[in-house]
């Protein structure tokens, strides 16, 4: 697209969305069918393209949102009330990746593709076969492909998957992710990894596009194709097909040194893109009261055209993903509570803010707490709208009341006014934006209707979307968040279930009782959001803030590598954690 089309696609773009901004305001404060209609409708529409962060899209989106905040007449607290930041958009490959093999290139994209959690390095060394690259043991299996074998400095080829048939895959599934092969390998002394499907794994051989769901793992890394592993493996006189077969068996294990010489060049690149949340207020009309807040939030992003490593659950369907009610019902919910909050007199004073990235994990929400536009001991209660469009049977979830000790009596006696059955959840954390404030001690309700089958595919549309009861929940957040503005005392904070994901692969396994910060990458450590009192991480003396770099000294970059390394624990350990706290480097022993 030239610069001038760009142009001219962005001014039509603009004179659009300038139509939506004034038929947007009605100057009625009053939650209406028509006005949420008419937001859902635009913000799930075709011109937003699914609202994938970083876009052409996702700027307007931005202009759209801040321009509805202001004609309902709101303040922000600086510009137009866009707060921008950062988050790495994609991985691609760089100019420079190769690899020789006996005087000759190999050709990238057809023979290998660098992985997507590669380092960018130079590597000249010798090529170790270690079968299924799996050290470890549990109650079913004991497994050590690494026996015999010196990789220090060398390339370590691993076939990918696990050698158990279907029904005895389970053993495995904790620890056969191609990253965490890889951090083995890189544990082990191995300078750079090449991965390989067999062909029980994948018959079709296909190198794996990179994505950016992965952070660098701090070694080059590449995927060949199983001819190109054969001729690795030529002086050997093995095939990868031979090798799969031998062990595709519980107890074979086969790992060689090879005669092979490999040099490789890998070359990746982070892109970072801008992105960003919209914040306004409404100044409080107590006098005593207005220097305290109340926010009201949802995101407002999605997963654009989905695709591979877009966390679609259609992930080889490129289509609109169009998020009506993931979430732009949460969104729509905000522009009318807004809108709604002009004309009431609200005690405390009310921060209406949509986040970006929400989808590649809260970042734009914990950005807003690591950048607060009030001191956060200001913010006295987060109220977080996510998928609140499909009102079911009239049962309302809500996330977050055990967070104040006055919240579950509260949310009892208002329920015997409304229409709808509660199914209430006491924990704090959750898989949402609130988490990043309960993060942070404060007090935190989470509004969702539920999840269906529609959840992260193309079919999330407008037309699915219960606008009455979008309303209903709408208006029920408003009397809640003016009864809370005008409560006198305000809310205390109360501990409520771990500051840390259980969810996934790690589920029932060791926790540290941390919240770990998921949205920053690279290898520099990663960085403790919240620490729960009488879990192993509070009980050794860590603290939010610290930045975990080592785990029984081995390295910690970034929140994968950490789960990895929680991975190889079990209760009863004690290890040593290197943090760096402030400008100090500290070990702490915590035991499991």
């Amino acid at each position: 697209m030239t610069i001038k089309m760009r142009k001219i696609l962005i001014l039509s773009i603009g004179l659009t969305l300038a139509g939506f901004y004034s038929c947007n305001s009605q100057n009625n404060p009053d939650i209406t069918i028509p006005e949420l209609n008419s937001h859902l409708r635009n913000l799930a529409g075709e011109q937003f393209k699914g609202r994938y962060p970083g876009t052409l899209e996702d700027s307007l989106l931005l202009r759209y949102i801040s321009n509805d905040f202001r004609s309902s007449g709101l303040e922000f607290f600086s510009g137009n009330g866009i707060q921008n930041f950062d988050f790495i958009s994609s991985v691609k490959q760089g100019s420079s990746n190769s690899i020789t093999l006996n005087g000759r290139d190999k050709a990238l994209s057809t023979d290998f593709m660098p992985c997507s959690f590669s380092s960018s390095n130079t590597i000249n060394a010798k090529v170790v076969f270690a079968g299924y690259g799996y050290e470890m043991k549990n109650d079913t299996l004991s497994r050590n492909d690494y026996t015999g074998i010196d990789v220090k400095g060398k390339w370590v080829m691993i076939l990918r998957g696990n050698p158990l048939s279907n029904d005895q895959k389970n053993a495995f599934s904790d620890v056969e992710k191609d990253r965490d092969k890889v951090m083995l390998a890189k544990d082990k002394g191995a300078a750079g990894v090449l991965l390989v499907s067999g062909n029980k794994f994948d018959p079709k051989d296909e190198l794996t596009a990179m994505s950016v769901n992965s952070s660098d793992v701090g070694i080059p890394c590449f995927q060949i194709t199983r001819p190109f592993a054969d001729k690795i493996l030529l002086t050997e006189s093995q095939t990868i097909t031979q090798l799969e077969d031998l062990l595709f068996q519980k107890q074979i294990i086969k790992s060689f040194e090879t005669k092979t010489i490999l040099n490789g060049v890998s070359d990746v690149i982070q892109e970072k893109t801008k992105t960003g949340n919209v914040i306004a207020y409404i100044k409080g009309s107590n006098p005593s009261l207005s220097g305290e807040y109340i926010v009201i939030g949802a995101h407002h992003d999605h997963l654009g055209m989905g695709g591979q490593g877009s966390s679609s659950r259609m992930p080889d369907t490129t289509a609109i993903h169009y998020g009506a009610d993931d979430n732009a019902s949460g969104v729509t919910a905000v522009l009318e509570l807004a809108e709604k909050f002009k004309s009431l007199k609200p005690g405390r004073s009310i921060i209406f803010v949509t986040f970006g990235a929400e989808e590649k994990g809260i970042i734009g929400a914990n950005y807003f707490v690591s950048h607060p536009p009030v001191p956060l001991d200001k913010i006295e209660l987060m109220l977080n709208l996510d998928m609140v469009g499909r009102l079911r049977d009239s049962s309302l979830q809500v996330g977050g009341v055990g967070t104040s000790p006055e919240l579950r009596n509260i949310l009892n006696q208002t329920e015997k006014n409304t229409a709808f059955k509660f199914s209430l959840s006491e924990a704090g954390y959750g898989p949402s934006d609130h988490a990043a404030f309960y993060a942070k001690d404060k007090p935190v309700l989470f509004f969702s209707t539920g999840a269906h089958q529609d959840y992260h595919t193309p079919n999330d549309k407008v037309d699915s979307i219960n606008l009455e009861g979008l309303k209903e929940v709408s208006n029920y957040v408003s009397d809640l968040a003016i009864y809370f503005s005008n409560l006198e005392g305000g809310l205390p904070f109360k501990e409520a279930g771990p500051k840390e994901s259980t969810s996934g692969r790690y589920r029932g396994k060791i926790t540290f009782g941390i919240m770990p910060d998921v949205s920053e990458e690279g290898t520099g450590g990663m960085k403790v959001l919240a620490v729960t009192p009488g879990k192993p991480a509070s009980n050794s003396g860590m603290k939010k803030g610290d930045i975990i770099t080592a785990i029984d000294g081995k390295p910690v970059g970034n929140v994968q590598d950490y789960m990895f390394r929680l991975g190889q624990l079990k209760a009863g350990d004690i290890v040593v954690v290197t943090v760096i706290r402030g400008s100090t480097k500290t070990e702490l022993l915590v035991q499991l």
